[in-house]
């Protein structure tokens, strides 16, 4: 039976959302083609008819997942700006229910340690959701200290990053709710000012991707 593209289309974006949950729930090793087209309600042999390996899917799914993430945690914020715009963030993003929310949440920390075992496909779909998460939080911080923006940015995507992962690691949920605090209290550490404040805001030769 022939299907017209737009039934294609729905049909690879269906499969591409069904990936972008079974990663961040099993990893990416973990996950199998089958396990991913069973929750996209499809039949495995269906699967080459829209990608061409499984690493073609992930670096899709992980985009599609990285913008998921994006409106959950930035949703509503642009009314804020400087300091006030980083505590919406770090609330968000270091809260005990985005600890929670493994498979609706941010696809970096559920998937950060295996991405380097996987291929460049994967590995770069990765490096840009970071840079692109990055891009967005630079706009709003200062330099801290010895850190440009950009690199203030990367440190403290770092902190979420890794204060998030250990949060879910362990089986205290106390020990889990001070990582997560301690953690917001050392990124904001340092970030007094904000990205109005500094001069030169929208330079020319910044080493994060303008949009």
């Amino acid at each position: 039976m022939r299907y017209s593209p737009e039934h294609k289309q729905k049909t690879r974006e269906k499969v591409v959302q069904a990936a972008s949950k079974v990663f961040r729930q099993q990893g990416y090793h973990a996950a199998g083609v089958d396990r991913v087209m069973e929750e996209a309600g499809l039949t495995a042999g269906a699967f080459y008819a829209h990608f061409p390996s499984k690493e073609a899917l992930f670096s899709e799914a992980f985009t599609c997942a990285s913008q998921e993430a994006a409106r959950l945690n930035l949703g509503g914020l642009d009314s804020r700006s400087g300091k006030d715009w980083i505590v919406g963030f770090l609330e968000r993003y270091l809260s005990p229910l985005h600890r929670r929310m493994v498979v609706e949440g941010c696809p970096i920390p559920a998937l950060a340690s295996e991405i380097s075992r996987a291929g460049d496909g994967p590995r770069l779909a990765f490096e840009e959701a970071i840079v692109a998460q990055a891009e967005k939080l630079g706009r709003h911080l200062p330099e801290a200290g010895d850190l440009d923006r950009e690199s203030n940015a990367l440190a403290i995507i770092a902190l979420c990053v890794g204060g998030l992962s250990l949060a879910r690691a362990v089986t205290d949920e106390a020990l889990a709710d001070r990582i997560l605090e301690a953690c917001r209290a050392l990124a904001l550490q340092g970030q007094e000012g904000s990205a109005a404040d500094v001069k030169n805001e929208s330079r020319p030769d910044s080493n994060i991707v303008n949009e």
